[in-house]
């Protein structure tokens, strides 16, 4: 595996900063058929950007990925040491994603084998919140192909797990087109969890159509759905987080990852794996592009029985039946019927 680092460009516009981080990219032996792979759109309207004179002194997020940041505000340098803990976050967090959850990174996914870079943008009209855009793009004032999040200039990754949040949302957008609130935010607002540490059991599943309903119109609130439905495949839970990652520090001393155990996480990538599936049928089906869904169909309610039909798949391909607890065996009846259609 080789990494594209060799060169970063590093650039400032009047409403924001960026930080960009390249990543190692899979061998040319195993790249994917171009049939499968995402397009790289050129955005017309991108600001123009101007050269950073004075590069901020960042850690590095390791041999495999370099993060780059720079002031919001063309007029006032942030604090390096928020900089710095930006950076720490991110770092931290891909590392969570891939190698404890088993989630394979954003640009080593087929939708994204063209992209080269993630381009984070810290907007100085914006002081918190951030956003995670879903297409690989390029333009004149960055020319190279790569997908892109953007944070509000003020956020402190110290005390804010933003970042973390966005970046997951990477994640969800390089594996499935689905982004029904209970599934996108629910899930990302569930991966804030492993950082925060405040895991936890979660309330019990779903067992009518009404409180089924409940779950398919929440949007944040879905987290405890996917708590609880990750403890039951995993009650034992598991404190396998590398002694590296745990003891990674803001500035301030306190823990990036401060989970103590997770549930299901072995589960998470059958369950992304199963998201795609499905996202793949339903374009066939559409005859829709695979990675050219427009955004009302990723976000429309329709689809929520092919997501049900996917969870119903992943949970019973990772428990048999007859090792389903009565709770999640209750939950499986209730959706099954959405599985046979």
């Amino acid at each position: 595996m080789t990494a594209i680092c060799n060169y970063v460009s590093i650039a400032r516009c009047g409403w924001g900063a960026l930080l960009l981080f390249c990543v190692a990219l899979l061998p040319p032996g195993a790249a994917y058929p171009l049939s499968e792979v995402g397009a790289c759109y050129y955005l017309q309207r991108d600001r123009l950007l101007e050269q950073l004179e004075n590069e901020p002194n960042l850690a590095k997020g390791g041999d495999d990925t370099h993060f780059f940041v720079e002031s919001s505000d063309p007029h006032s340098e942030l604090p390096s040491t928020r900089l710095d803990d930006l950076d720490i976050q991110l770092a931290a967090a891909d590392a969570l994603y891939s190698q404890v959850l088993g989630l394979t990174p954003p640009l080593h996914m087929p939708r994204y084998q063209r992209a080269g870079f993630i381009m984070v943008i810290l907007r100085a009209d914006q002081t918190r919140g951030g956003q995670a855009y879903d297409e690989v793009v390029r333009s004149a004032a960055s020319p190279d192909c790569h997908i892109r999040m953007a944070l509000g200039g003020q956020v402190d990754a110290a005390h804010n797990l933003t970042p973390a949040h966005e970046l997951f949302h990477l994640y969800q957008n390089a594996h499935m087109m689905f982004k029904q609130g209970w599934v996108h935010e629910g899930l990302a607002r569930w991966s804030e969890s492993l950082l925060r540490g405040n895991v936890q059991e979660g309330p019990p599943l779903p067992a009518n159509v009404e409180a089924l309903e409940r779950v398919l119109q929440e949007s944040y609130g879905a987290a405890p759905f996917w708590q609880r439905l990750f403890y039951l495949l995993d009650p034992q839970g598991d404190i396998s987080i590398p002694d590296a990652l745990r003891d990674i520090r803001y500035h301030d001393g306190s823990q990036v990852v401060a989970v103590s155990e997770r549930y299901g996480s072995a589960f998470l990538p059958l369950l992304f794996s199963s998201l795609h599936e499905a996202g793949a049928v339903l374009a066939a089906q559409e005859q829709w592009p695979v990675y050219g869904w427009a955004e009302a169909d990723q976000r429309s309610l329709r689809h929520n029985e092919a997501i049900l039909s996917a969870v119903h798949h992943a949970v019973s391909t990772y428990m048999p039946v007859a090792d389903q607890p009565d709770e999640l065996r209750v939950f499986m009846q209730l959706i099954e019927p959405m599985a046979e259609r």
